[in-house]
């Protein structure tokens, strides 16, 4: 009988450094907020109550790994590792033999997108995520229904108003925000509501028409498009990286040419209508622009409960 350093100890401490490694790394995501390039603020407290938990399953591993290293380990023949814990009392641990390259195959797996996390950048080029997508000039619009009569919506609106925004019972809320996006001198797209601002003005299109519109977003091409027309997009997200897709308006300029592909502008002008794909969408006639800096977190995200803060 001998001490020695086994293999077990040694897996113990490899599983204990890569739990660690893990914990940071999405630590550090929450931390500076870049986890908002995975997933919607609404989940965000998930990933923190689970970084927590996690923190607590590296130091049991430390633990284990301290732990192990006070065995006896018996040497023999038998292909076994016997060993004896003077805290627990007598453990027979029956570990089949594995071989390094087995070994090195499975540690792999889970250091590979830890080094990765790590070295690469947590975004990728708007237009590139873009260019993979099918853009999105009206919202979200999963709820929205022709049948059924149009109706007012509930409140002390003006009458007048509340009848220029009469819909259907599933698109209430959008006429809601759209009367209030009709009594702003100039609709400030921002990353607030921007989704519903894009729907609820596509849903009532002929209301919004001259009106004052402001946007921040990057520039996106569509082959689809006429020359001097480009479109102002935001990548939203609705749940979790693996859904984003790209929102945005359609822009008219004389000068479209000098707007480069994936750069980011603040257009200001008016909004007028376009067909597209058959669709009758919002357009804007640019009068102003100016380059704008790539927000830290290029992406919006739905507000599901947005007509409650009405």
């Amino acid at each position: 009988m001998k001490n020695k350093i086994s293999s077990t100890t040694i897996h113990h401490f490899i599983k204990a450094a890569i739990l660690l490694g893990l914990a940071i790394y999405i630590f550090q995501l929450t931390l500076t907020d870049e986890i908002l390039q995975f997933i919607v603020p609404e989940l965000v407290i998930y990933i923190k109550i689970a970084t927590g938990i996690l923190f607590i399953v590296v130091i049991s591993q430390i633990y284990i790994a301290v732990l192990s290293l006070k065995r006896h380990v018996i040497i023999c023949d038998c292909g076994h590792d016997h060993s004896h814990d003077q805290v627990f009392g007598h453990e027979h641990h029956h570990l089949f033999k594995k071989s390094i390259l087995k070994d090195i195959l499975i540690y792999s797996l889970f250091l590979l997108p830890l080094f990765l996390g790590y070295l690469l950048p947590n975004h990728a080029s708007s237009s590139s995520l873009a260019s993979n997508k099918e853009m999105n000039f009206k919202g979200l619009a999963v709820q929205s229904s022709s049948s059924g009569h149009a109706v007012e919506v509930k409140g002390n609106e003006d009458p007048a108003l509340k009848k220029l925004f009469k819909t259907n019972v599933y698109d209430q809320d959008y006429a809601k925000l759209g009367m209030r996006l009709y009594k702003q001198n100039i609709i400030e797209m921002k990353d607030k509501w921007f989704i519903e601002k894009l729907q609820s003005m596509n849903t009532f299109v002929d209301n919004f028409q001259n009106k004052q519109i402001k946007i921040k977003g990057f520039i996106y091409r569509d082959p689809k498009l006429a020359g001097n027309q480009f479109i102002v997009a935001r990548m939203g997200m609705t749940h979790c990286i693996a859904d984003i897709s790209p929102f945005g308006i359609i822009a008219e300029s004389t000068d479209a040419q000098q707007f480069v592909n994936n750069s980011w502008v603040t257009i200001t002008g008016t909004i007028g209508n376009t067909n597209f794909n058959g669709q009758t969408v919002i357009k804007i006639n640019v009068e102003k622009s100016e380059p704008a800096k790539s927000p830290s977190v290029q992406y919006v995200y739905p507000d599901w409960n947005f007509g409650s803060k009405l």
